[in-house]
């Protein structure tokens, strides 16, 4: 169970990624460099002094350097030292001068940065060297209790540096074949010339991985049980025997170290035994990059030939036809050019002028015959027409709407009598276009704070009710109950 400690931020990494993160990697990098002079410690000034050296800090103060020195020691990354010596004066007690040096956790982060900008330009090679390491060192595993807990520890480091090599070597190396980079250049024409050596290189690591992987399975599988955990054992009793800060020293330290190596001894027999193992996956992998490779070296070489010319060979067959007389002769050219096992048969459901038998396809007119795509998505091409003129008819119902809105114009004004339009004493039923506009006015009134409004046809009334009874709107469709409520328009309306 990991411990909820180990999963809190780490805080001397923040000056990676800090708004001001230029000028805080520049100034541990100059530290990190000075620290492998073997020189720890630096003051302010020599920091300012090399760090003007580059064009950045030409223009950079003491005090910018002192504030980001403090943030640095905030965040761990350099340890503060008193300087020793007394002030003279009391602006060097007030200045409290201080040595600065690399926190360990600093120098560990500093190598990391280097090692992931170097990563790009670091070689991966698939090296055979670790199986015969780890060959040696599993045979000096059977005479393991002779030697003292230093010399067991110094095995396991090597064993586990060794399968931390081979692991990382084939897995940099292979990776780069399932990159942008490999994919590009795998379409090169370049890539014809280098297939070849690498097909050689790889094939020549599965013999090797083949031959290795079996030997250091059956040195494994010749391990029993007992065994197995008396080497585990020795190396447990090996690692306790190194002094350890308190702080590395918690609850189930020692389970933990036992599980780690047990670990590590399950991830080799997953490497070498079984035929699931991980050697397995490698040689399949290895062998689909040979595979590939070979494909896209003859893709690139049939693509290379498809830019041959034969113009001059199909310049010389089509005068040859051409200069034929009979038709014998062109049947002849034509057969032995491209072959009989080239020939299709199409059949139709045409008809035919005659029924002779004798006859055959050249001595019958053409027929014309339409083919299609086999595909879902064809469709068949439109034809294409203009369009229709209909300006006329539009015109006719641009005419026709606007009689019939005139024809409800004057039906709505012939309602109104001396501006004033009395809902409950209309003198003929009002149809249901006219209704809806009547009663369009009375909601946008009754919804006005001051009870107005203004109609489509540019008149302004006022909505007065007649308390609280309602009245009777005689429409043609039925009778509409509704409050009783008059209309008094601000200019009279027509009669």
């Amino acid at each position: 169970m990991l411990n909820a400690d180990l999963l809190e931020s780490i805080v001397e990494t923040r000056y990676l990624t800090a708004d001001n993160y230029m000028v805080y990697r520049t100034i541990l990098r100059t530290f990190y460099l000075e620290h492998q002079k073997m020189h720890y410690q630096m003051d302010r000034d020599a920091v300012l002094s090399l760090l003007r050296k580059q064009p950045l800090f030409s223009q950079y103060t003491p005090e910018q350097l002192t504030l980001d020195l403090q943030q640095l020691v905030k965040w761990k990354n350099l340890t503060p030292i008193q300087d020793p010596r007394k002030p003279r004066t009391i602006l060097e007690f007030k200045n409290r001068q201080f040595q600065y040096m690399l926190s360990q956790t600093a120098i560990e982060v500093e190598r990391m940065t280097i090692t992931l900008e170097n990563l790009s330009t670091r070689t991966a090679g698939l090296s055979v060297s670790p199986f015969r390491r780890i060959r040696e060192d599993l045979h000096k595993a059977e005479r393991l209790e002779e030697l003292s807990l230093r010399e067991v520890h110094a095995w396991w480091e090597d064993l586990q540096e060794d399968f931390q090599r081979l692991s990382q070597n084939h897995q940099d190396y292979l990776r780069e074949f399932y990159g942008p980079g490999m994919e590009m250049q795998m379409k090169s024409v370049d890539f014809i010339a280098y297939k070849q050596h690498l097909v050689r290189y790889l094939e020549d690591f599965i013999q090797d991985l083949q031959r290795s992987a079996a030997q250091i399975g059956a040195q494994l599988e010749r391990f029993s049980a007992e065994q197995t955990a008396r080497i585990l054992d020795l190396v447990r009793r090996s690692e306790l025997k190194i002094p350890r800060p308190q702080s590395e020293q918690t609850p189930g330290w020692e389970n933990e170290l036992l599980a780690r190596c047990q670990g590590v001894w399950k991830s080799l027999l997953d490497w070498f035994v079984g035929n699931n193992s991980t050697t397995q996956q490698v040689l399949n992998v290895t062998n689909e990059v040979i595979r590939r490779a070979v494909q896209n070296a003859a893709l690139l070489v049939q693509m290379e030939n498809l830019g041959v010319s034969n113009k001059a060979e199909l310049n010389h067959l089509l005068t040859l036809f051409a200069g034929f007389e009979s038709l014998d002769d062109a049947h002849r050219l034509s057969a032995l050019v491209f072959g009989v096992q080239q020939a299709r048969h199409f059949s139709f459901s045409g008809s035919r002028e005659t029924e002779r038998v004798d006859m055959g396809t050249y001595d019958e007119p053409p027929f014309e015959h339409l083919l299609q795509p086999r595909t879902r998505t064809y469709k068949p091409r439109l034809d294409r027409s203009g369009f229709a003129d209909k300006s006329a008819e539009k015109l006719a119902q641009r005419q026709k709407i606007l009689e019939k809105e005139q024809a409800l114009q004057q039906e709505i004004l012939g309602y109104i009598r001396n501006g004033t339009l009395d809902l409950a004493v209309l003198d003929r039923p009002v149809s249901p276009s006219a209704r809806t506009v009547l009663l369009s006015w009375v909601a946008t009134a009754n919804l006005s704070p001051d009870h107005r409004g203004q109609t489509q046809y540019g008149q302004c009334y006022k909505l007065q009710k007649r308390g609280n009874r309602n009245c009777r709107l005689i429409c043609t469709d039925g009778t509409l109950t509704m409050p009783d409520c008059v209309l008094v328009f601000e200019e009279v309306g027509h009669e």
